[in-house]
């Protein structure tokens, strides 16, 4: 069994002072039953060494690739209990779709890829750091830089993946046909998302910096073209 992304008997470490959880002992003291997994710990539950929060946890010993893997793994786990907990039979959502991560990578200050929903297509930046936007509060703005440009993005708590930024690209999901079809949009916006700009003759006179862009424009996502 699989929560949050992690095995459910995985042992993690606290980044802060090594402390382990064990989901086998649970964590009586704070009234965690033996048994529970890290993933459905209750959101008050701290280390019990540093008073450290969750998202402070990882396997302990992960390799830049084993990390990456986990936490792109512990955000797909999110995603797919919001779609079977709250969004089964929303209007909104396209039955032809599912929850999917695409295309991520290493990109400052942890790895960028895109996220398909059946209620949204969105880019979305994980810190490698979780507290990275601690002081963000959900629907908060905050600017990515991304080799395309600055992009305003919203801050969004995915439990012990601290906060992230995520830069919404689709939300009218009946756009699609099919998986296949969204992949393809996804991999399209990552594509003009990561793609520097080529240069334009002459270096011209220093002007100021541009204000972040929102998002992709939907007729840039569709017809293939640069934003």
């Amino acid at each position: 069994m699989s929560t949050a992304g992690f095995e459910g008997d995985a042992r993690l470490a606290c980044g802060g002072c090594g402390a382990v959880y064990d989901p086998a002992a649970g964590d009586p003291a704070r009234e965690v039953p033996p048994g529970t997994p890290f993933g459905r710990l209750p959101d008050y539950w701290c280390c019990p060494g540093c008073d450290g929060p969750q998202h402070g946890f990882a396997l302990p010993g992960s390799d830049a690739t084993d990390l990456l893997v986990t936490r792109v793994n512990a955000l797909i786990a999110a995603y797919r209990l919001i779609a079977e907990r709250d969004m089964a039979d929303v209007p909104i959502c396209n039955a032809a779709l599912s929850v999917e991560a695409v295309g991520f990578r290493p990109h400052a200050p942890g790895w960028f890829g895109c996220v398909i929903a059946p209620w949204f297509l969105n880019a979305v930046l994980i810190p490698r750091d979780p507290a990275e936007w601690a002081g963000l509060r959900d629907g908060d703005k905050t600017d990515i830089a991304l080799p395309s440009g600055a992009y305003r993005a919203t801050a969004a708590r995915v439990g012990a993946l601290g906060t992230l930024a995520v830069i919404p690209l689709v939300s009218a999901m009946n756009v699609f046909t099919s998986q296949e079809d969204a992949r393809a949009a996804a991999g399209l916006a990552l594509d003009q998302l990561m793609r520097a700009p080529e240069p334009e003759g002459p270096a011209l006179e220093k002007t100021e910096p541009k204000e972040a862009k929102p998002a992709l424009s939907r007729r840039s996502l569709f017809r293939g073209g640069r934003g």
